[in-house]
């Protein structure tokens, strides 16, 4: 059922995203034996971990030729695969934690949650990345209840940590996820031994340090090391180049707009952190340890949004953490206040229906504006057409090709004999363009649209027929509209 949720709509309910147009560029890279490459340039800024299962998915299907566009569809087969099993691993967990009624109602959540299903459809880095986690986590719980000798059980709990390690070598932010409560686990009313937490965190930091090994002996340990502390500027919000802190978007406006489709998904990420806080004072070592990932979860996430970089694909794992917390916390709640064990069936039962309706009401919808646009220029556009690119999305899918171009400018435009224009309305309007939001409101006035895609995500994507007369006396006039990073 995880999967079909995920398999209706692949192609159509969710539609590209700039990070999977480079993810897939990169998995392609690896694919054919380089180092994580993306435009010519190493790229360290992320592990390899995920590019590796693209890598593997790539050969073994024979893909590597596809052009960029296709190859993202067909790597999100691959995620939709990684999303439910991530399912599966999430009740397995509950089923360690909770009775069977609310374990089922929590996977049912984590299979139709319309923000979970969005990841689990496009090729993200936090679907395998959490999938892992999860699956230590599991591991983890396995190791305190099953029997062995001492010697067994700390081999085990070096392996749990080398499966916390392929979540660190897939994205690393999860170390917030992973380390922080493991080391809360010590402290907090004796939850996991020092020396337990101690052989965990050493088998979780095997496979990362074999990853840097890799690279200081190519000798690129310099760039790796500077890419990483780029990275780590933007995720503390000491360099706002995305997110909702961005000057370009309100963090309030983007939320209020999105609540009609991810509203149960905005509850489980302001509970995470309460539900947390409500279970680590349970007796069961295994409840406790799941509130000490949801406060290390639900804290960072808060820090995240007000002062980081916050960007909407980072709280996936906050919503997969909080149904599990969620759930946990529930169980707890019903365990001591048993008067309040009908109402909280119904409160569950109704949110559980909510997200299932959230859930298909999102693979049914049609957001598929770029192949939409693609076929019809293939179809319509003369072969020599002359096509301007104003935004990276639409940069990555189609370039290079001859006649096409990033031109966001009206200077650029002219300067290459552009004929038509192809815009995405909301990026544009949102500063996210490699154009201005005013050369959207140029076209609408001097060119005419001669065909239009509409979904959710990118509004609408134009195809604008310039008209040359028009372009030539706006820049004759000093009315070019520069690129967004020369606009301000």
């Amino acid at each position: 059922m995880a999967f079909a949720a995920r398999a209706i709509g692949l192609a159509r309910a969710n539609d590209l995203y700039i990070d999977e147009l480079i993810y897939a560029r990169i998995g392609n890279s690896v694919a054919s034996g380089q180092t994580p490459t993306f435009d010519g340039l190493h790229f360290y800024l992320h592990p390899i971990g995920s590019f590796l299962l693209d890598a593997a998915f790539i050969k073994i299907f024979g893909l590597g030729s596809l052009p960029v566009m296709d190859l993202v569809y067909a790597l999100r087969w691959l995620t939709a695969i990684i999303g439910a099993v991530t399912v599966v691993l999430g009740f397995r967990l509950l089923r360690k934690v909770v009775p069977l009624p609310i374990a089922l109602g929590g996977a049912a959540v984590l299979a139709f949650d319309p923000f979970i299903l969005r990841n689990d459809s496009r090729l993200m880095l936090e679907t395998p990345a959490t999938m892992w986690t999860l699956a230590a986590w599991l591991l983890l719980l396995g190791v305190l209840t099953n029997p062995a000798t001492p010697w067994v059980r700390r081999w085990r709990e070096v392996g749990v940590g080398v499966v916390f390690g392929f979540a660190l070598a897939t994205k690393d932010m999860t170390a917030i996820q992973i380390l922080v409560p493991l080391a809360l686990a010590v402290v907090w009313r004796k939850t996991l031994g020092s020396a337990q937490v101690g052989r965990i965190v050493l088998g979780s930091l095997l496979p990362y340090a074999v990853l840097v090994s890799a690279i200081a002996v190519s000798g690129d340990f310099g760039e790796w090391a500077d890419q990483k502390l780029g990275g780590v500027r933007r995720m503390i919000g000491l360099d706002q180049m995305t997110g909702f802190h961005a000057a370009n978007v309100s963090l309030v406006d983007r939320l209020i707009a999105e609540l009609s489709r991810f509203g149960t998904s905005y509850i489980l990420l302001g509970l995470c952190l309460f539900a947390g806080l409500g279970t680590v004072f349970a007796k069961a070592t295994a409840r406790r340890l799941m509130g000490l990932i949801g406060v290390s979860t639900g804290v960072f996430g808060v820090y995240a949004a007000a002062a980081g970089a916050l960007e909407e694909q980072f709280g996936y794992y906050t919503v997969v953490v909080a149904v599990v917390v969620c759930a946990t916390s529930l169980a707890e709640l019903r365990d001591r206040r048993p008067k309040l064990r009908r109402p909280l069936v119904v409160l569950a039962s109704v949110f559980v229906v909510a997200t299932l309706v959230l859930g298909m009401s999102a693979r049914v919808t049609v957001d598929d504006t770029f192949p939409q646009a693609r076929a019809w220029m293939e179809t319509n556009l003369p072969p020599d057409a002359r096509v301007g690119l104003t935004g990276p999305v639409a940069q990555l899918a189609f370039l290079p090709r001859e006649g096409w171009g990033d031109w966001p400018s009206l200077t650029q435009l002219r300067d290459n004999n552009a004929q038509y224009v192809l815009t995405s309305a909301r990026p544009l309007e949102q500063g996210y363009g490699d154009a201005a939001p005013q050369m959207l409101t140029w076209l609408q006035q001097h060119a005419r649209p001669i065909y239009t895609a509409h979904g959710p995500s990118n509004g609408d994507t134009t195809v604008w027929q310039v008209d040359r007369p028009a372009l030539d006396a706006a820049i004759a006039a000093g009315q070019d509209v520069p690129p967004v990073s020369e606009s301000g």
